[in-house]
Protein backbone atom coordinates (compact mmCIF):
# COMPACT_ATOMS: atom_id res chain seq x y z
CA UNK A 1 0.00 0.00 0.00
CA UNK A 2 1.53 3.09 -0.91
CA UNK A 3 0.13 5.81 0.86
CA UNK A 4 0.39 3.78 3.71
CA UNK A 5 3.44 2.65 3.56
CA UNK A 6 5.35 5.55 5.48
CA UNK A 7 2.54 4.87 8.18
CA UNK A 8 2.40 1.26 8.82
CA UNK A 9 5.78 -0.34 9.24
CA UNK A 10 4.54 -3.39 8.19
CA UNK A 11 4.05 -2.71 4.61
CA UNK A 12 7.62 -2.10 4.00
CA UNK A 13 8.31 -5.70 4.59
CA UNK A 14 5.56 -7.23 1.74
CA UNK A 15 2.29 -6.23 0.06
CA UNK A 16 -0.27 -6.47 2.80
CA UNK A 17 -1.73 -4.54 5.71
CA UNK A 18 -1.84 -6.86 8.61
CA UNK A 19 -5.03 -6.59 10.74
CA UNK A 20 -3.42 -5.33 13.64
CA UNK A 21 -1.64 -2.49 11.69
CA UNK A 22 -5.45 -1.43 10.74
CA UNK A 23 -7.89 -1.89 12.98
CA UNK A 24 -6.92 1.93 14.07
CA UNK A 25 -7.72 3.59 11.16
CA UNK A 26 -11.14 2.61 11.41
CA UNK A 27 -11.50 3.01 14.84
CA UNK A 28 -11.79 -0.91 15.79
CA UNK A 29 -9.12 -2.35 18.04
CA UNK A 30 -8.89 -5.53 15.56
CA UNK A 31 -10.30 -6.32 12.13
CA UNK A 32 -10.88 -9.86 10.37
CA UNK A 33 -9.69 -10.93 6.67
CA UNK A 34 -8.28 -7.74 4.63
CA UNK A 35 -9.15 -7.71 0.45
CA UNK A 36 -7.86 -5.56 -1.67
CA UNK A 37 -9.22 -3.72 -5.22
CA UNK A 38 -7.87 -1.89 -7.49
CA UNK A 39 -9.74 -1.31 -10.58
CA UNK A 40 -6.90 -0.46 -12.96
CA UNK A 41 -4.67 -3.95 -12.19
CA UNK A 42 -6.91 -5.89 -10.69
CA UNK A 43 -8.60 -9.12 -11.35
CA UNK A 44 -11.84 -11.04 -10.07
CA UNK A 45 -11.15 -13.92 -11.82
CA UNK A 46 -7.13 -14.37 -12.03
CA UNK A 47 -6.92 -12.96 -8.30
CA UNK A 48 -8.03 -13.87 -4.66
CA UNK A 49 -7.97 -10.33 -3.46
CA UNK A 50 -5.06 -10.82 -0.81
CA UNK A 51 -2.76 -8.89 -1.69
CA UNK A 52 -1.90 -5.68 -3.33
CA UNK A 53 -0.78 -7.14 -6.26
CA UNK A 54 -3.20 -9.98 -6.35
CA UNK A 55 -6.66 -7.27 -5.70
CA UNK A 56 -9.83 -7.68 -7.32
CA UNK A 57 -10.98 -5.76 -9.69
CA UNK A 58 -14.41 -4.69 -8.39
CA UNK A 59 -15.92 -4.23 -4.66
CA UNK A 60 -18.49 -7.22 -5.73
CA UNK A 61 -16.09 -9.60 -5.62
CA UNK A 62 -14.51 -8.41 -2.23
CA UNK A 63 -17.68 -8.25 -0.39
CA UNK A 64 -18.55 -12.18 -1.96
CA UNK A 65 -15.39 -12.83 -0.07
CA UNK A 66 -16.10 -10.96 2.87
CA UNK A 67 -17.55 -12.73 5.86
CA UNK A 68 -20.38 -11.19 7.93
CA UNK A 69 -19.83 -10.33 11.65
CA UNK A 70 -15.76 -10.47 11.02
CA UNK A 71 -15.04 -7.11 11.10
CA UNK A 72 -13.46 -8.04 7.38
CA UNK A 73 -12.24 -4.86 5.23
CA UNK A 74 -12.21 -4.20 2.09
CA UNK A 75 -9.01 -1.85 0.70
CA UNK A 76 -9.58 0.12 -2.04
CA UNK A 77 -6.29 0.69 -3.68
CA UNK A 78 -6.64 2.04 -7.02
CA UNK A 79 -3.88 2.51 -9.74
CA UNK A 80 -6.29 4.17 -12.17
CA UNK A 81 -5.98 7.99 -12.41
CA UNK A 82 -10.05 8.26 -10.84
CA UNK A 83 -9.52 4.92 -8.49
CA UNK A 84 -13.07 3.98 -9.24
CA UNK A 85 -14.28 0.93 -10.04
CA UNK A 86 -16.72 -0.22 -12.75
CA UNK A 87 -19.47 -1.95 -11.17
CA UNK A 88 -21.10 -4.22 -13.45
CA UNK A 89 -24.13 -4.43 -11.60
CA UNK A 90 -26.00 -2.87 -8.06
CA UNK A 91 -24.25 -3.60 -5.01
CA UNK A 92 -26.62 -4.76 -1.68
CA UNK A 93 -24.07 -4.08 1.16
CA UNK A 94 -25.89 -7.02 3.18
CA UNK A 95 -23.05 -8.41 5.67
CA UNK A 96 -23.05 -6.83 8.71
CA UNK A 97 -19.50 -5.45 10.61
CA UNK A 98 -17.73 -5.56 7.09
CA UNK A 99 -15.92 -2.30 6.05
CA UNK A 100 -14.69 -0.29 3.24
CA UNK A 101 -11.47 1.68 3.48
CA UNK A 102 -9.78 4.15 0.47
CA UNK A 103 -5.76 4.13 -0.18
CA UNK A 104 -5.21 7.89 -0.45
CA UNK A 105 -5.24 11.30 1.16
CA UNK A 106 -7.81 12.21 3.41
CA UNK A 107 -10.36 13.99 1.08
CA UNK A 108 -14.20 15.36 1.76
CA UNK A 109 -14.65 15.83 -2.42
CA UNK A 110 -13.43 13.17 -4.70
CA UNK A 111 -11.34 10.66 -2.53
CA UNK A 112 -9.58 8.98 -5.61
CA UNK A 113 -10.63 5.83 -4.69
CA UNK A 114 -13.79 4.54 -5.04
CA UNK A 115 -17.24 2.72 -6.29
CA UNK A 116 -18.03 3.36 -9.96
CA UNK A 117 -20.88 1.52 -12.22
CA UNK A 118 -20.68 0.65 -16.14
CA UNK A 119 -23.39 1.72 -18.02
CA UNK A 120 -24.96 -1.99 -17.78
CA UNK A 121 -25.37 -1.36 -14.19
CA UNK A 122 -29.12 -0.13 -14.07
CA UNK A 123 -30.15 -1.06 -11.11
CA UNK A 124 -32.07 1.77 -9.11
CA UNK A 125 -30.67 2.05 -6.45
CA UNK A 126 -27.01 1.90 -7.32
CA UNK A 127 -25.72 0.82 -3.54
CA UNK A 128 -27.75 -0.18 -1.04
CA UNK A 129 -27.10 -0.55 2.74
CA UNK A 130 -29.01 -3.04 3.76
CA UNK A 131 -26.81 -4.35 7.01
CA UNK A 132 -25.99 -2.76 10.46
CA UNK A 133 -22.33 -1.62 12.08
CA UNK A 134 -20.40 -0.94 8.78
CA UNK A 135 -17.81 1.31 8.25
CA UNK A 136 -17.14 3.58 4.95
CA UNK A 137 -13.72 5.69 4.75
CA UNK A 138 -12.13 7.86 2.20
CA UNK A 139 -13.79 6.65 -1.27
CA UNK A 140 -16.46 8.30 -3.55
CA UNK A 141 -19.23 6.68 -4.35
CA UNK A 142 -20.08 8.15 -8.25
CA UNK A 143 -23.68 7.62 -10.94
CA UNK A 144 -22.70 8.99 -14.30
CA UNK A 145 -24.89 6.90 -15.79
CA UNK A 146 -29.28 7.55 -16.17
CA UNK A 147 -30.21 5.79 -12.91
CA UNK A 148 -31.90 8.14 -9.94
CA UNK A 149 -31.02 6.74 -6.69
CA UNK A 150 -27.30 6.34 -6.23
CA UNK A 151 -27.39 5.32 -2.38
CA UNK A 152 -30.30 3.70 -0.44
CA UNK A 153 -29.24 3.41 3.68
CA UNK A 154 -32.14 0.86 5.22
CA UNK A 155 -29.50 -0.37 7.76
CA UNK A 156 -28.68 1.14 11.11
CA UNK A 157 -25.75 2.25 13.04
CA UNK A 158 -23.63 2.34 10.02
CA UNK A 159 -20.67 5.06 9.85
CA UNK A 160 -19.57 7.16 7.01
CA UNK A 161 -16.15 9.34 7.13
CA UNK A 162 -14.69 11.25 3.66
CA UNK A 163 -17.49 9.99 2.04
CA UNK A 164 -18.25 11.50 -1.41
CA UNK A 165 -21.76 10.57 -2.56
CA UNK A 166 -21.46 11.72 -6.17
CA UNK A 167 -25.02 10.96 -7.17
CA UNK A 168 -27.54 12.68 -9.61
CA UNK A 169 -24.18 12.95 -11.89
CA UNK A 170 -25.92 12.42 -15.67
CA UNK A 171 -28.48 15.16 -17.20
CA UNK A 172 -31.13 12.94 -17.66
CA UNK A 173 -31.88 11.97 -14.18
CA UNK A 174 -31.11 15.29 -13.35
CA UNK A 175 -34.40 15.92 -14.89
CA UNK A 176 -36.14 13.77 -13.13
CA UNK A 177 -38.07 14.17 -9.93
CA UNK A 178 -36.85 10.72 -8.25
CA UNK A 179 -33.79 11.52 -8.41
CA UNK A 180 -31.22 11.77 -5.26
CA UNK A 181 -28.15 11.26 -4.03
CA UNK A 182 -28.59 9.63 -1.06
CA UNK A 183 -31.30 8.14 0.44
CA UNK A 184 -32.09 7.15 3.60
CA UNK A 185 -34.96 4.64 4.05
CA UNK A 186 -36.21 3.83 8.07
CA UNK A 187 -32.30 4.22 8.45
CA UNK A 188 -31.56 5.00 12.32
CA UNK A 189 -28.59 6.34 14.07
CA UNK A 190 -26.22 6.38 10.87
CA UNK A 191 -23.53 8.96 10.98
CA UNK A 192 -21.72 11.42 8.58
CA UNK A 193 -18.73 13.28 9.14
CA UNK A 194 -16.71 15.22 6.45
CA UNK A 195 -18.69 13.88 3.66
CA UNK A 196 -20.34 15.54 0.58
CA UNK A 197 -23.59 14.78 -0.64
CA UNK A 198 -24.04 15.82 -4.44
CA UNK A 199 -22.66 17.59 -6.87
CA UNK A 200 -22.38 20.58 -8.86
CA UNK A 201 -21.58 19.47 -12.30
CA UNK A 202 -24.38 18.46 -13.43
CA UNK A 203 -27.83 20.82 -13.86
CA UNK A 204 -30.51 19.59 -11.88
CA UNK A 205 -33.63 20.65 -13.81
CA UNK A 206 -36.84 19.82 -11.45
CA UNK A 207 -37.75 19.37 -7.68
CA UNK A 208 -35.30 16.73 -7.03
CA UNK A 209 -33.75 16.11 -3.84
CA UNK A 210 -30.07 15.87 -2.80
CA UNK A 211 -31.01 13.90 0.62
CA UNK A 212 -34.02 12.00 1.24
CA UNK A 213 -35.38 10.19 4.23
CA UNK A 214 -38.89 8.41 4.40
CA UNK A 215 -39.75 5.80 7.03
CA UNK A 216 -38.81 5.91 10.63
CA UNK A 217 -35.48 7.54 10.35
CA UNK A 218 -34.20 8.32 14.03
CA UNK A 219 -31.47 9.93 15.76
CA UNK A 220 -29.18 10.36 12.30
CA UNK A 221 -26.40 12.82 12.27
CA UNK A 222 -24.25 14.63 9.71
CA UNK A 223 -21.13 16.73 11.16
CA UNK A 224 -18.76 19.09 8.63
CA UNK A 225 -20.64 17.90 5.54
CA UNK A 226 -21.09 19.36 2.48
CA UNK A 227 -24.05 19.75 0.18
CA UNK A 228 -22.95 20.84 -3.25
CA UNK A 229 -25.87 21.88 -6.21
CA UNK A 230 -26.64 23.57 -9.33
CA UNK A 231 -30.28 23.97 -10.65
CA UNK A 232 -31.54 25.58 -13.06
CA UNK A 233 -35.02 25.01 -11.77
CA UNK A 234 -36.27 26.78 -8.48
CA UNK A 235 -37.74 23.37 -6.97
CA UNK A 236 -34.34 21.22 -6.55
CA UNK A 237 -33.71 20.83 -2.63
CA UNK A 238 -30.93 19.64 -0.74
CA UNK A 239 -33.48 18.03 1.57
CA UNK A 240 -36.76 16.47 1.57
CA UNK A 241 -38.21 15.15 4.60
CA UNK A 242 -41.70 15.44 3.97
CA UNK A 243 -43.46 12.33 5.40
CA UNK A 244 -44.50 10.97 9.03
CA UNK A 245 -41.44 10.40 11.04
CA UNK A 246 -39.07 10.73 8.91
CA UNK A 247 -36.90 12.81 11.30
CA UNK A 248 -38.26 11.02 14.38
CA UNK A 249 -36.51 12.05 17.77
CA UNK A 250 -33.89 13.82 15.93
CA UNK A 251 -31.74 14.73 12.67
CA UNK A 252 -28.64 16.67 13.81
CA UNK A 253 -26.52 18.66 10.93
CA UNK A 254 -23.52 20.24 12.43
CA UNK A 255 -21.01 22.29 11.06
CA UNK A 256 -22.55 21.41 7.44
CA UNK A 257 -22.62 24.51 4.37
CA UNK A 258 -25.36 24.06 1.75
CA UNK A 259 -24.62 25.34 -1.36
CA UNK A 260 -26.10 26.48 -4.53
CA UNK A 261 -23.78 29.28 -5.94
CA UNK A 262 -26.89 31.39 -7.29
CA UNK A 263 -24.02 34.27 -7.88
CA UNK A 264 -22.88 32.26 -10.58
CA UNK A 265 -25.90 31.29 -12.91
CA UNK A 266 -27.37 28.62 -10.61
CA UNK A 267 -30.88 29.62 -10.08
CA UNK A 268 -32.41 30.31 -7.02
CA UNK A 269 -33.81 28.05 -4.99
CA UNK A 270 -37.67 28.54 -3.69
CA UNK A 271 -36.69 26.80 -0.57
CA UNK A 272 -33.63 24.03 0.54
CA UNK A 273 -35.49 21.99 3.07
CA UNK A 274 -39.13 20.69 2.39
CA UNK A 275 -39.72 19.32 5.97
CA UNK A 276 -43.11 17.64 7.39
CA UNK A 277 -44.85 19.19 10.31
CA UNK A 278 -45.95 16.12 11.99
CA UNK A 279 -42.95 14.57 12.83
CA UNK A 280 -42.16 12.69 15.93
CA UNK A 281 -39.30 14.65 16.29
CA UNK A 282 -36.99 17.89 15.48
CA UNK A 283 -33.96 19.26 13.53
CA UNK A 284 -31.18 20.23 14.73
CA UNK A 285 -28.66 22.58 12.68
CA UNK A 286 -25.89 23.92 14.77
CA UNK A 287 -23.36 26.39 13.04
CA UNK A 288 -23.99 25.61 9.59
CA UNK A 289 -24.01 27.94 6.52
CA UNK A 290 -26.38 28.02 3.22
CA UNK A 291 -26.75 29.87 0.29
CA UNK A 292 -28.81 29.86 -2.70
CA UNK A 293 -32.07 29.42 -1.69
CA UNK A 294 -34.83 32.44 -1.17
CA UNK A 295 -36.12 30.72 2.31
CA UNK A 296 -33.69 27.95 3.93
CA UNK A 297 -37.39 25.59 4.67
CA UNK A 298 -40.60 25.73 3.83
CA UNK A 299 -41.52 25.91 7.35
CA UNK A 300 -39.91 25.93 10.68
CA UNK A 301 -42.42 24.22 13.19
CA UNK A 302 -39.49 21.31 14.11
CA UNK A 303 -36.54 23.02 12.65
CA UNK A 304 -34.16 24.93 15.26
CA UNK A 305 -31.31 26.37 13.94
CA UNK A 306 -28.65 28.84 14.72
CA UNK A 307 -27.32 29.02 11.39
CA UNK A 308 -26.47 31.80 9.34
CA UNK A 309 -27.00 32.75 5.90
CA UNK A 310 -25.16 35.30 2.79
CA UNK A 311 -27.59 37.93 2.26
CA UNK A 312 -25.67 39.71 -1.01
CA UNK A 313 -27.52 43.26 -0.38
CA UNK A 314 -25.12 43.28 2.43
CA UNK A 315 -22.00 42.68 -0.03
CA UNK A 316 -22.10 39.02 1.23
CA UNK A 317 -21.91 39.39 4.87
CA UNK A 318 -23.31 36.54 6.78
CA UNK A 319 -26.15 37.33 8.94
CA UNK A 320 -28.83 35.44 10.98
CA UNK A 321 -31.74 34.06 9.00
CA UNK A 322 -34.91 34.97 10.27
CA UNK A 323 -37.61 32.61 10.69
Amino acid sequence: MRNLAALLPGIKYGHRVFPNEIAGMIGLPSVGNIFYVDPGAGSDTANAGKDVNDAFASVTAAKAAMIADNDDVCIMAGTSSTGRTSEVAAIDWNKRRTHIIGNGPMRKINPRNGIGFAAAATGDPSFTVSEKDCSFTNISLAQFNNVNVLTNITGDYNSWNNVHFQGIGNATAGDDTAARSLLLTGAEENEFINCTIGLDTVTRSTTNASLELTGACPRNKFIGCDFPMFADNAGALWLKADTGNCYERFLKFENCDFMNPDGASSTTLTIGFDLSTTGNGDIYMLNCNWRGATDLANNYDRLFTNSPTVDTANQGLVIVQAT
